[in-house]
């Protein structure tokens, strides 16, 4: 039995965990309480606290309990990095806070990727990443997450690309689902006019560009071209949901939100 399958079977009967570390957890977890209200605090203050071990406690008590990737990342990880975020941008904290957050979180995520089983080879397939010059990367691996979570083959392609490659990929792999994080935008004109052409290929190739991530401003929104936009991952996983649902059921129109 693989280990994703023996963590699976812990978290779906609550058998208790008695040797984490054999699994490749934190040796302390599985005694928490699982309780998301105040995960993101407790992320929070661990990252603050350059404690790895705490946060990677916090979060693997959380998936132990049951808890679903898209509550684990909404509601604690992406949380507490934008608080994280507000407290750097108002000078509250310093920049290698604010970069070791992201490392640490990248690392969680990375941990909790390799715990998911492999998506069925006819599952539909979902691409996405970031534009250049956008730096950060845990929007698109949060995103891969959960929709692996929801039976995607989903697939991050990473951070810094130019559209060109990123509307080869759409023509190449022929996605169902294209997403793009913009977690920074430094040109909303140049950024417009890629997501024009990122929509252009998704629907010359029968894909449904989704877009989401904190730089979009509802003033940039109206500027853009896309089929849904997604608040959170929540959101996401509701609309990939609907269109995999509209897949088994027979020909599909793409849903969501015009831009």
């Amino acid at each position: 039995m693989s280990r994703a399958s023996v963590v699976e079977y812990l978290r779906s009967t609550g058998h208790p965990v008695t040797a984490p570390e054999l699994l490749g957890l934190p040796a302390t977890c599985g005694g928490g309480d699982g309780v998301i209200e105040h995960a993101a605090e407790r992320v929070y203050s661990a990252l603050m606290d350059l404690d790895d071990e705490r946060v990677r406690r916090v979060i693997f008590d959380l998936y132990l309990a049951g808890r679903t990737m898209v509550e684990i990342c909404d509601r604690a990880i992406a949380t507490a990095m934008h608080e994280i975020g507000r407290a750097w941008e108002a000078g509250r904290i310093e920049v290698y806070q604010e970069r070791r957050a992201v490392e640490v979180c990248s690392s969680v995520i990375g941990e909790l990727r390799r715990l998911r089983a492999a998506p069925l080879p006819d599952a539909p397939l979902a691409l996405g990443g970031a534009l250049a010059p956008d730096p950060y990367t845990l929007a698109s691996q949060m995103v891969e997450l959960v929709l692996l979570e929801a039976g995607w083959r989903a697939q991050s392609l990473g951070i810094g690309h130019p559209v060109e490659t990123l509307a080869s990929a759409i023509g190449a792999k022929r996605p169902r689902v294209f997403w793009l994080t913009a977690s920074s935008v430094e040109n909303p004109e140049q950024f417009a006019a890629d997501c024009r052409r990122l929509c252009g290929a998704a629907r010359e190739h029968g894909a449904a560009l989704v877009v989401g991530g904190r730089a979009l401003s509802e003033g940039l929104r109206r500027e853009l071209e896309y089929h849904a936009y997604c608040d959170n991952l929540r959101h996401l996983t509701s609309f990939a949901e609907s269109l995999h649902l509209a897949r088994k059921a027979g020909p599909t129109q793409d849903g969501g939100a015009a831009g």
